[in-house]
């Protein structure tokens, strides 16, 4: 090999190093996030803006935008519920879907620790993570978006081999569909 062959795999090895360390940057960005809205449930300061902006300058979500949309198209001199389902509160399931997308999102984000679990610091990170996921699933009423939520927890768990928490996140789900799912993705 020549110099300039191997001054060039360096270069390139240096380069993802720095990706990947930018990466890591943002998901610690993203698990303060995830903490700041777990610690303050019922504030929308911190939760709706991107990081980095303060409320003045932050644009609205589009989740938020979603949300006002809804609150829009159901308006309180509306008879029937457009959706025909009586009794069911479509501000609270909104509520409901964004937490799972955020046990669904640090579920991904544990992932990364996986291959790491060996290490004391990596896995007591993992751990954290996984009693958060816990619980904010175990705050949602609904018995569906419970399920929902619990699923990508339980197959993380399954895929770091902690079957003892497995097991009893497994006996916490309520919903037969997301039952029928799990026991099939478990089985392969």
């Amino acid at each position: 090999m020549s110099y300039g062959t191997l001054v060039f795999i360096v270069i390139i090895g240096l380069i993802i190093i720095v990706w990947q360390a930018s990466k890591l940057k943002q998901y610690a960005k993203l698990e303060q996030m995830l903490n700041n809205r777990d610690a303050a449930p019922g504030s929308s300061s911190q939760t709706d803006q991107p990081i980095g902006t303060s409320a003045e300058t932050a644009l609205p979500s589009a989740a938020a935008k979603a949300t006002q949309g809804v609150a829009m198209a159901i308006s309180p001199e509306d008879d029937e519920d457009p959706l025909g389902m009586e009794g069911v509160d479509p501000e609270g399931n909104i509520e409901e879907a964004k937490r799972v997308q955020l046990v669904m999102a640090r579920c991904r984000y544990a992932e990364f620790y996986l291959e790491q679990l060996d290490d004391d610091y990596e896995r007591d990170q993992f751990q954290r993570i996984v009693n958060s996921c816990k619980n904010t699933a175990r705050n949602i009423s609904d018995p569906f978006f419970r399920a929902s939520a619990l699923q990508p927890l339980i197959l993380l768990l399954d895929r770091a081999e902690w079957n003892q928490e497995r097991d009893a996140l497994l006996l916490e789900v309520d919903d037969e569909l997301v039952s029928q799912q799990l026991s099939e993705k478990l089985s392969s």
